[in-house]
């Protein structure tokens, strides 16, 4: 399976799409400015590493680090990375999920804050167990509780088996937040601080900046493509998108979600990719992967709808020696390599403020292999088989002269099944047109030996 492998984005290239949102940023922030740049930085290595200024975006023979990650450790990563967030951009604080020796065994104690760190009393709070049974299945249960007037709520007498998950939550305002699942076999008791942000449905009262990776890989019957999108929501209002659809190119087949702790992904709805959840500030990941039947042709081309307000968008696809890529709008294809030595065709675009709005990719894989006269000789062969086969059966000729007939026609056919042989070692024939036209000899065969 290929992983679209994203090349890392830069401060520079979300700095120079926030003039398209300024006055939402500016009216949502209410004039606030981000948190101190010497702020600890909560994001994994990776994330990090990926924010930082030119981290080999601009190189032409390596392909950098920076995937998004899938199921984030931290769902609530700063969206800032390296030194602190960016001008006129909200710095999340941190989710806490720690064990904590001065509480009694079995206890969680959950602090719900707000944005800037401030309690929230009177607010409920769920906790979720996931029981994990080999013998009867997997089975939930879930506890609530308020928070008091210092937006504290206390779980006590849990179990501490290790085949249960922990999971603190909360519906603020109509959202869904929560902290990354946790068990108490070893740490026996957890203190977790969650923080949740008021909601919005309407991206024009958010700051949010996506990041789209499309990658496709040809198969045998198929075109594989896998799209990974990533959301920065740089502002303090979490964003629930609104009926957000990405549009898939006709025909398209085999529609599949990475599964995901969060409940941000999308669905398949009327032709389209619907994105659902909730994105808090950070920065957020969803994948999901389909399929474009591939008959054969020369070129393929077919149209990808994007997530709104695209700051970078790239397309990728294993390298070979003739196969070509193409995006419309975009720059010519480069090779790169990843850490394993992968080469890959590459192009990527990095939008501007007078830019249109990018709402769909057109892509083109040009100058595919196309079968060769082996594939369709055996067909023909084979298609010839079966067809005298049926005009044996049909026949009302004598006993003898079927006999004779159907040794003859067992000679031909025989023949085929080592053309069809043939073709399959020689790579003419793919293993499923293989697996059909062998199928079909050896039945049109089997009628032969009735007849005798």
């Amino acid at each position: 399976m290929l992983r679209a492998e994203a090349l890392a984005p830069t401060a520079l290239a979300f700095t120079l799409f926030l003039p398209l949102i300024a006055s939402t940023a500016l009216a949502q922030d209410g004039g606030k400015r981000s948190r101190d740049a010497g702020a600890k930085d909560a994001a994994p290595a990776t994330a990090q590493s990926a924010a930082e200024p030119g981290a080999g975006a601009d190189d032409d023979e390596a392909l950098p680090e920076g995937h998004p990650a899938v199921n984030d450790a931290n769902p609530h990563a700063r969206a800032g990375g390296g030194n602190g967030a960016m001008p006129g951009t909200f710095e999340p604080p941190e989710d806490l999920e720690q064990p904590d020796p001065t509480l009694p065994a079995g206890t969680i104690v959950v602090d719900l804050h707000d944005g800037d760190d401030k309690p929230i009393p009177n607010e409920q709070v769920t906790l979720g167990a996931l029981v994990n049974s080999i013998a009867k299945g997997d089975s939930r249960k879930h506890f609530q509780a308020a928070t008091d007037e210092h937006g504290r709520a206390v779980f006590s007498g849990l179990d501490l088996a290790g085949n249960i998950a922990y999971r603190v939550s909360a519906g603020y305002q109509g959202g869904a937040f929560a902290a990354t699942p946790f068990q108490l076999q070893q740490a026996k008791a957890m203190h977790v601080v969650l923080h949740v942000y008021p909601v919005t449905r309407d991206i024009q009262q958010a700051l949010i900046v996506a990041e789209a990776t499309v990658a496709c890989e040809v198969r045998e019957d198929r075109i594989q493509v896998e799209q990974v999108l990533t959301i920065y929501n740089l502002g303090r209002v979490a964003w629930q998108p609104d009926d957000v659809r990405m549009k898939l190119p006709a025909g398209y087949t085999a529609f599949n979600v990475q599964a995901s702790m969060s409940d941000q992904g999308v669905d398949e709805v009327a032709g389209t990719a619907q994105l659902h959840g909730t994105f808090p500030p950070g920065r957020h990941t969803v994948e999901f992967r389909w399929q474009v039947p591939w008959s054969g042709d020369a070129d393929v081309d077919f149209e990808v709808g994007m997530p709104p307000h695209v700051a970078i968008a790239r397309v990728m696809m294993p390298a070979t020696s003739d196969i070509k890529l193409a995006a419309e709008g975009f720059p010519p294809t480069q090779v790169r390599h990843d850490q394993q030595g992968q080469s890959f065709l590459v192009t990527e675009r990095r939008m501007r403020p007078e830019d249109p709005k990018l709402t769909a990719l057109a892509l083109g894989i040009h100058d595919l292999p196309t079968p060769g006269p082996g594939k369709w000789l055996a067909t023909l062969l084979a298609a010839c088989g079966v067809a005298a086969g049926l005009v044996l059966a049909l026949s009302g000729r004598g006993r003898t002269s079927v006999r004779s007939d159907a040794k003859n026609n067992r000679t031909s056919i025989l023949e085929e099944l080592a053309e069809v042989e043939r073709g399959r070692a020689s790579g003419e024939i793919g293993p499923k047109t293989y697996e059909r036209l062998h199928r079909q000899l050896i039945d049109a065969l089997a009628r032969t030996l009735v007849k005798t």
